[in-house]
This record gives structure tokens, sequence and C-alpha cells, in this order.
């Protein structure tokens, strides 16, 4: 399915599909993971190009949408997400409601991508973070490394499609769990 590409920043004659306001393509479908969605699966070293592209250089969202086409954008809470999908990252570029890139390290952008969503099933609010940590060893948890970071939450990226994002309170337990399609 193609993504609204030659659709206006402002209009989108695609049906029911949204296209932000700032952004070059629509929200991609609800129902649909983005493996389903990239029909490119790029390398590790072309997700590394990408991130440095937009990372290093400042670059607008809709010179990454020439360069490195956009199709998988995901809106999350008051962000939006774009996905681009390699052999076993995912690379996840977050922008705010008016496409400004919000500028993040490498390892809170480049993701492993674990077993299955079933794995993260056994946890629950109030489990401590080593839990987690158990569960995905290979996770990255910026705010354990600096505390005073207000982004208490990591993300957990599956093969069957998945992405298990779990917030953490003050005292570093489980305050929230969600799965949604990556």
């Amino acid at each position: 399915m193609a993504l609204c590409i030659a659709c206006s920043a402002f209009l989108c004659a695609c049906g029911d599909k949204t296209v932000p306001q700032n952004f070059p393509v629509a929200i991609s479908p609800a129902d649909r993971s983005a493996l389903e969605l990239c029909s490119t699966s790029r390398t590790n070293a072309d997700l590394d190009k990408i991130y440095s592209f937009v990372n290093d250089s400042g670059n607008s969202i809709n010179d990454l949408n020439k360069k490195y086409e956009i199709q998988c954008l995901r809106q999350d809470e008051d962000e939006y997400r774009i996905e681009y999908i390699g052999g076993n990252h995912i690379l996840i570029l977050r922008f705010d409601k008016d496409a400004k890139y919000i500028k993040d390290e490498k390892l809170n952008s480049l993701y492993r991508v674990t077993d299955t969503r079933g794995k993260f099933d056994k946890l629950k609010v109030g489990d401590p973070v080593t839990e987690v940590q158990k569960v995905d060893p290979s996770c990255y948890f910026p705010f354990l490394l600096d505390p005073s970071t207000d982004r208490h939450v990591t993300y957990h990226y599956t093969e069957d499609g998945y992405c298990t994002k779990i917030k953490y309170d003050t005292d570093m337990k489980i305050s929230e769990i969600s799965h949604t399609l990556m």
C-alpha cells in the first residue's frame, strides 16, 4: 500500500489517511506494522546514515523524505515517530507536532529487534526495572545512567511487529505497559 507521498503537507486526497500539518506523509494505518509498511529493509550501516542525516546535519523532515522515503509514520501521544526497518534493528526518529526533529542519542534511536511480544507478558505494573532488564537485557535504560532525566520509559521492538512501551515511576518500578504495532 503506497503512502501519501505525493500529497501536500496540508491536504491529502487519499481517503481517510491523515497527513499531519508540516509532515510530508500520512500517519500509517494502526492495523499494519512497520514490518508490513516498509518495503525497504535497510542494512545497519544504512540506518546509521539515516540517523546521521537527521541528527548531525539538521535536515528537515522533507529532506529526509526525499533522500530516505518515509514509509511508516506513527503518532505517539504528542510526538510523531518515523520508523525505518533494518535486518535486526529498527531506527526510530522522533518529531514534535511542528515536524521539528527531537534530537536524541543514538542509543535512544536505534533499537535491537528482540524475540516476540509474548516475552513481555509476564511483566506487570509494580515490577522493578530489574525484571525488565532480565526480559530484554540488551535494552538501553537511559534513566538508570542519568536519574535526573524526566523520560522514564523504554521501548522494546519485536520481530513479530510489536512495540512494547514501558513507563516507570520515580522508584524505578513499572507504572504502565502498552503494546502497539511498530
